[in-house]
C-alpha cells in the first residue's frame, strides 16, 4: 500500500518493481542491438555444436566451449542461461581444473530470479552428477536443501532430481538425507534449530512418500546390503536422538516397511531395545507430569506395536520389561486409570503372546521361559487387579484383562504344584459382585466360574496357616525373589525353678526369665508380630511359676536392710563427727528411722553396721550366706 509521509505520496517497492516489469515489457530493444544478441547467441551455439563433434576430449575446442558456457550462465539472458545448464554436462567430466567454475555455475543457476532458469539449474544438477558420480554427495546435499522452496512446481522438480540419485548411489544419497534426520550432539540456537526442524519433517515426507517404493524394492530388497545397513544404522541414531516429534513416521512408515524387519529378525530385536531403552530411561525421571507420562506411553506404546502387533521382535524381552518395571504399584499409580487399564491390556497380550510362541516357535519361548514369566505375572496381579477396581472403567477391555489374569492363574494352578495366595484371592473377590451382574456375552459366564475357582476354600483359608514358624505356609514369596530366611530358633531348656538361682561372682542374684514359650509339642511360638493380611499371632503368655515355701519366708533384701538396729546412732556419730552431730541431736528416738527413708545404698550399710554391733561373730560377704 502507498505511504503518506508529510503529505508526499512514496510508491512502495512492489509498485516500483511493477513499474519497472511492465515498462520493460513494453520496451524494445533497438534493431542493431537485437541483431547482434542474436549474432552472439548463433555463433555460441555453433561453436557447441563443432565442440560436441569433436572426437578428442580434451581438445581445445572442447575447452573453449566449456569456457563459454560458464561465461553465459551469468549472462542477463535468461535463454542464454538456459542453454548453459543444458549444455555443460557434455563437457563437464574432461577437464577437472574447470569443474569447480562449472558446478558453481550451476548452483548459480538455480538461485536464479527467474523460475524457468532455476528449474533448467536442478536438471543440470542431475546431469552432471550422472557424468561424474563423485559429485553424487554434495549435488545431492544441494537438492536437500533445495526442498524448503515455496514453488510447488521447482519442489517436484527437485524431488525428481533426488530420485535420480538415488538411482545413481542409494546408499551415499540415503547417507545424505538421513543426515539432516538426525539432531547434532551439539547445541544450537533457537533460529537453526527451527530451520533444522523444517527440513527434517521435508526429508522425512521425502522419504515417506516419494521414495518408499523405490526402497523398499529396489535398494533394500536384498537383505544384508550395504544401502540397508546404512539406512538402518542411521534411521535408528534418529530415534535414539529425537524426542516423540517424528519417531513414529520414522518407525511404521520407513523402518517396518523394509524387508529385513520380519518376524524373529535381528532388525527387530536391536529396533525393540532402542524403544526399551527409551521407556527405561523416561522411567528413571521421578516425575508425575503430563509430558513425562505421554513420553513414557509413547514409546510403551511403540514398543508394544513392534513386538506384539507386528511380531518383528521377541514378546519375551517386552514381557520382561512389564514385569520389571511397570508391574509394581508406585509406577502403576503415576498413571491415570484409562493409562493403566490399557497397562494392563498390553501385559495380558504380551503374556499371551509368548504363550503362542511357546507353542509354535520354542526357541523364541521355552516352556520353562514362559512358565517363568507366567508367574511374574501371577505374583503381580494383585497390583494389576487392584488398578482394574480402582478405574471404575467397566469395559470389555477391563473385563478382558480380567479374565487373562484370572486364565493365568488357573494354568498356574493346574500346571504346578501352587494355590491362589490370600492377598490374591482378596483382590479377585472384589470383582464378585460385578460379575454377577454381567449380562450374557463378554465371557461372563466364564468370568463367573474362574472367579469362584479362584476363590476356593483352600486360598481362602490360608489365613489361618500362613503364620507357622518353618516358613512353608507364608505368603508365597514372588519367584523372582530369594528364597526366604529360615526364621526358626534353637530350643532352649526348661529351667528346674525347684532349683536355687544360681549367684555371680559379684553377689548378684540371676533370676532370668524364658524370653519364649515352649510349647508342650515342642514347636517354638515366636512373640506377636503383625501380617500382611492384617491377623496376628496370639501374643505369648508369660509362664507361672509356683514359689516354694522357703522363698517365700525369705524376707526381700530392702525389708531386712531397713530393719531397725540398735546402735546405728552411735556408730554414725563416731564416723560422721560434727557432720552429722546436729542430725543426731534433732532426733528424740534414735532407733527410729528417717522420716525420708534410706536409700539402697544407705540401707545397705546402716545393715552392715547394725549386724556388727549387734553380732560380733564374723560375717561372710556372701550375699547367698545371707539369704540362707
Amino acid at each position: 500500500m502507498p505511504i503518506w509521509l508529510m503529505g508526499i505520496y512514496f510508491p512502495v517497492w512492489s509498485e516500483i518493481t511493477t513499474s519497472f516489469v511492465v515498462a520493460s515489457a513494453s520496451y524494445t530493444l533497438p534493431a542493431h542491438t537485437q541483431e547482434q544478441m542474436d549474432d552472439q547467441e548463433s555463433e555460441i551455439h555453433r561453436l557447441v555444436e563443432n565442440a560436441e563433434k569433436e572426437q578428442d576430449g580434451g581438445s581445445a575446442l572442447r575447452r573453449d566451449a566449456l569456457t563459454k558456457l560458464i561465461e553465459i550462465a551469468h549472462a542477463s539472458d535468461s535463454e542464454l542461461k538456459c542453454y548453459a545448464a543444458n549444455h555443460i554436462r557434455y563437457f563437464f567430466n574432461n577437464f577437472p581444473d574447470l569443474e569447480e567454475d562449472a558446478i558453481n555455475a550451476v548452483y548459480d543457476l538455480c538461485e536464479d530470479q527467474d523460475s524457468r532458469v532455476r528449474i533448467e539449474g536442478y536438471r543440470a544438477i542431475s546431469s552432471v552428477s550422472s557424468v561424474e558420480h563423485k559429485w553424487v554427495k554434495r549435488n545431492s546435499d544441494v537438492l536437500v536443501q533445495l526442498l524448503q522452496s515455496d514453488e510447488p512446481e521447482e519442489v517436484a522438480v527437485v524431488k525428481t532430481a533426488l530420485c535420480d540419485h538415488l538411482d545413481m548411489d542409494p546408499g551415499v544419497t540415503l547417507g545424505v538425507l538421513c543426515d539432516q534426520i538426525i539432531p547434532p550432539e551439539y547445541t544450537i540456537d533457537e533460529e537453526e534449530q527451527q530451520i533444522r526442524d523444517r527440513l527434517r519433517s521435508l526429508v522425512i515426507a521425502f522419504l515417506k512418500v516419494d521414495a518408499v517404493e523405490a526402497i523398499i524394492r529396489k535398494y533394500t530388497k536384498t537383505p544384508g546390503t550395504d544401502t540397508e545397513n546404512v539406512l538402518v544404522s542411521q534411521l535408528l541414531t534418529a530415534v535414539r536422538r529425537l524426542e516423540t516429534r517424528d519417531v513414529e513416521v520414522i518407525i511404521k512408515d520407513l523402518l517396518l516397511m523394509m524387508p529385513c524387519y520380519i518376524p524373529g529378525s535381528p532388525r527387530g530385536m536391536d529396533l525393540l531395545h532402542v524403544l526399551i531403552d527409551k521407556a527405561r530411561s523416561s522411567l528413571n525421571v521421578k516425575s508425575n507430569d503430563l509430558g513425562s507420562i505421554k513420553t513414557i506411553d509413547f514409546y510403551i506404546s511403540l514398543a508394544h506395536f513392534v513386538a506384539i502387533q507386528k511380531r518383528v521382535a521377541s514378546p519375551v524381552v517386552l514381557l520382561r520389561f512389564y514385569c520389571t518395571y511397570l508391574m509394581g504399584k508406585p509406577v502403576l499409580q503415576r498413571f491415570s486409570p484409562e493409562e493403566q487399564l490399557i497397562l494392563a491390556g498390553r501385559l495380558v497380550e504380551a503374556l499371551e503372546a509368548c504363550e503362542e510362541e511357546s507353542r509354535l516357535r520354542p526357541q523364541i519361548c521355552s516352556h520353562e521361559q514362559f512358565s517363568f514369566l507366567r508367574r511374574q505375572v501371577v505374583d503381580g496381579a494383585p497390583n494389576l487387579l487392584e488398578a482394574l477396581h480402582d478405574t471404575k472403567l467397566e469395559s470389555l477391555a477391563m473385563w478382558d484383562t480380567l479374565r487373562s489374569l484370572l486364565l493365568a492363574c488357573k494354568h498356574r494352578k493346574e500346571r504346578e504344584d501352587w494355590v491362589v495366595p490370600f492377598n490374591l484371592a482378596t483382590s479377585i473377590s472384589r470383582f464378585q459382585a460385578q460379575a454377577q451382574q454381567l449380562g450374557p456375552g463378554n465371557n461372563s459366564d466364564e468370568i463367573r466360574v474362574l472367579i469362584r475357582q479362584s476363590l476356593t476354600e483352600t486360598s481362602m483359608s490360608q489365613a489361618s496357616s500362613s503364620t507357622t514358624v518353618d516358613g512353608d505356609g507364608l505368603y508365597e514369596r514372588p519367584a523372582h525373589l530369594p528364597a526366604r530366611p529360615q526364621m526358626g530358633r534353637p530350643l532352649l531348656k526348661r529351667p528346674d525353678m525347684s532349683r536355687p538361682s544360681h549367684t555371680s561372682t559379684s553377689g548378684v542374684v540371676s533370676n532370668s526369665r524364658p524370653a519364649i514359650q515352649i510349647r508342650d509339642s515342642g514347636s517354638l511360638a515366636l512373640p506377636k508380630r503383625s501380617l500382611s493380611s492384617g491377623e496376628t499371632v496370639p501374643q505369648i503368655k508369660r509362664a507361672k511359676t509356683e514359689l516354694t515355701e522357703e522363698r517365700q519366708l525369705t524376707p526381700s533384701l530392702l525389708s531386712r536392710m531397713t530393719m531397725p538396729i540398735p546402735g546405728d546412732t552411735e556408730k554414725a556419730w563416731r564416723k560422721r563427727g560434727g557432720a552429722g552431730k546436729k542430725r543426731a541431736d534433732d532426733s528424740s528416738e534414735p532407733d527410729k528411722h528417717p522420716m525420708s527413708g534410706y536409700s539402697i545404698k544407705g540401707a545397705a550399710a546402716h545393715a552392715e553396721r547394725g549386724e556388727e554391733s549387734r553380732d560380733p561373730t564374723p560375717r561372710t560377704s556372701s550375699l547367698l550366706d545371707r539369704l540362707n
